[in-house]
């Protein structure tokens, strides 16, 4: 993870504290996508799945959530401490090898509760929503109107944290999300601004294309971009 550099003594020195800085920010970015999940579900899911009598799901990913917390604290102090080290010693390479372990076991945590969100959670959720589809209390287009909804809640994510988001994103993976984004953001001006984020060229793209066709303008940033 903190790579030790081709230099000797002091210039060894110098590329990994610079290293451990930017672990520090990247961690300190994907906290707090993963905070702003959390609040989302709580926010946006929770309450329909509580209606619709399963506690017992939200109950589970609450619990998820409150292990997760602890790991994410504990890695978030294990880079502080790295931080306060000097560079090189025993002790900094104890703390990298412990701070490696605990990265790999958030890891696959948020992996495991992605899984089951996928096929538990969200199929129970879309239930619900059919259910309310048919008894007239939410209209055909809420699917989309829930994704604006949580778009906006994850407020920090989508818009200083937008690029960090979709980097961590397989290409076929950011032309979805962007489309999404693209088609549930009601607000071009804020739109536009996470998709500048992206590329400073932007403003070259043709206008219609942001909603009408959102991977062309994905590749058009790809290109575009310096």
């Amino acid at each position: 993870m903190v790579k030790k550099g081709k230099k000797s003594g002091k210039g060894r020195s110098v590329v990994e504290g610079a290293e451990v800085r930017r672990v520090c920010k990247w961690y300190g970015d994907a906290m707090e996508v993963m905070l702003e999940h959390a609040r989302m579900e709580e926010t946006l899911l929770f309450p329909d799945l509580q209606r619709a009598a399963h506690p017992g799901v939200c109950d589970k990913v609450n619990e998820q959530h409150g292990r997760h917390l602890p790991m994410m604290n504990g890695i978030k102090e294990d880079i502080k401490t790295l931080l306060t080290l000097e560079l090189g010693s025993p002790l900094f390479h104890e703390v990298l090898v412990n701070l490696s372990v605990r990265l790999k076991a958030l890891q696959d945590h948020t992996k495991e509760h992605f899984k089951e969100e996928e096929s538990d959670l969200l199929p129970r959720l879309e239930a619900v929503r059919r259910m309310q589809r048919e008894e007239g209390k939410i209209s055909d287009k809420s699917s989309s109107a829930w994704a604006s909804e949580a778009i906006s809640t994850m407020e920090v994510t989508h818009s200083k944290l937008f690029p960090f988001l979709m980097t961590g994103l397989l290409p076929q993976e950011a032309v979805q999300y962007l489309d999404l984004v693209c088609r549930c953001t009601k607000n071009t001006r804020h739109l536009v601004s996470m998709l500048r984020s992206l590329a400073e060229r932007l403003e070259d793209a043709n206008p219609s294309i942001i909603h009408n066709n959102p991977a062309k303008l994905y590749e058009h940033l790809l290109v575009k971009s310096p």
